[in-house]
């Protein structure tokens, strides 16, 4: 890959070494990141690219940029297949601060004030359409299964889940609905700069730069309960302090509104985590990683029961009763405490 990267971009890519999920060289004091980008349309990139601008002329120096290849572009295509683009950083030492929590508050917030319109990267309002045509395709794939007959254990197990967790993903989706009809949002419900998924971004622990590939424009509920959800699949019960925590270091900078809270909320009732795992089982051609899908599954299944809980306890976890906010309940969840 070194002499590719000097023949489309001329720069000299020597001792590249993984660093966190991509490889990456250091050139003339810059850090280069090489990330492939399947799924990722030139128009969104584009205005990736737009984003990252706008944080690094707001003084974000951890925000990585793009590099164009000799001929302008932001795409390559490695051995003519595999689209690849490069970012870069100055090379400074990345040693966070203060809390994850008010970094994303202040990522969010210079977010919001940008003026610029995104239209292709745009995923706020869309929840409810997006969970449910992923829904539709997975009840027909399970509808499929169950057609066909199960030859694994995997198939096993998600043909016997799969209607618990079609239910729990209606009442998240119904949830979004009651909220937009419910309560009225306000400023801090404003689209702003996400993450595709906030716990994958290696740089809330450190690792890695804040790399715009990772991002979508959504509202800042998206990064907030995907970082609860991680610290719990994590750490389950011991994670109640770190989530009120995060969530305190995050309102010092940003309060959230009635509705970010129920987005939020909503969020966190989607089983996205069961989703992921489905999907990966089933498009993954390696058998280790097959074997990691199972026991994944397996855990989630065994666990429902604790995460029934944790969604019926959620805001007394994070202190909402105590400050008069309203979160209102999902009917069968009040039976599980």
């Amino acid at each position: 890959m070194e002499a590719w990267i000097r023949q489309e971009y001329n720069i000299a890519a020597e001792r590249m070494k993984k660093n966190g999920r991509y490889y990456t060289f250091i050139h003339k004091n810059q850090c280069y990141t090489v990330i492939p980008v399947y799924g990722r349309s030139e128009a969104e990139l584009e205005e990736l690219q737009k984003m990252s601008d706008y944080l690094i002329s707001k003084g974000d120096m951890m925000v990585a940029s793009f590099v164009q290849t000799k001929s302008g572009k932001l795409v390559a295509y490695y051995r003519n297949e595999q689209p690849i683009v490069i970012v870069r950083t100055p090379l400074l030492p990345y040693a966070r601060n203060i809390s994850v929590g008010r970094e994303l508050a202040k990522f969010h917030q210079r977010g919001r004030t940008c003026p610029l319109p995104f239209v292709h990267c745009r995923r706020i309002g869309q929840w409810k359409e997006l969970w449910g045509k992923r829904v539709d395709q997975m009840e027909g794939f399970w509808k499929n299964k169950m057609a066909m007959g199960m030859e694994t254990m995997f198939d096993r197990l998600f043909v016997e889940s799969f209607p618990y967790y079609l239910g729990l993903a209606e009442n998240a989706i119904q949830y979004v609905a009651d909220t937009e009809l419910d309560v009225e949002p306000v400023g801090v419900d404003y689209a702003t700069f996400c993450h595709e998924r906030f716990s994958n971004a290696g740089w809330a622990e450190g690792k890695e730069q804040k790399l715009p590939t990772d991002w979508v424009y959504d509202h800042c509920a998206r990064d907030l309960a995907e970082w609860v959800r991680h610290l719990y699949v994590q750490r389950q019960y011991d994670s109640a302090g770190e989530i009120r925590q995060f969530f305190r270091d995050y309102e010092r900078h940003t309060p959230l509104s009635p509705f970010a809270w129920r987005l939020v909320y909503a969020r966190l009732l989607f089983p996205l985590h069961y989703f992921e795992c489905v999907e990966g089982y089933y498009m993954t051609g390696d058998e280790r990683e097959k074997n990691q899908y199972v026991h994944a599954l397996q855990s989630i299944i065994a666990r429902s029961r604790e995460y029934e809980q944790f969604l019926a306890s959620f805001a007394d976890i994070v202190g909402l009763s105590s400050r008069r906010l309203y979160l209102p309940k999902v009917d069968w969840l009040s039976y599980v405490l």
